[in-house]
């Protein structure tokens, strides 16, 4: 391997480890505050054990009827 071609190597890992370096980041347990914070402001319709039993109107989930409900295969 030509000295060119490892220096070219050299300079891009270094970019890299650059560009991580200088990411946001934030301590374990702000993360965790927040997720818990986020799990507990929005209601999530897979886990009715906690957050009731929804209405299907209001479940995402739930394949909506339109028109007269028929399914043509």
């Amino acid at each position: 391997m030509s000295t060119e071609m490892r220096l070219q190597r050299q300079l891009e890992h270094n970019k890299k480890l650059r560009e991580q370096y200088e990411r946001e980041r934030i301590s374990v347990s702000q993360a965790s505050i927040l997720l818990i914070q986020y799990c507990q402001a929005r209601r999530d319709m897979f886990i009715p054990t906690v957050w009731g039993e929804v209405d299907k109107k209001e479940d995402p989930f739930e394949t909506q009827a339109t028109g007269c409900g028929c399914n043509i295969m």
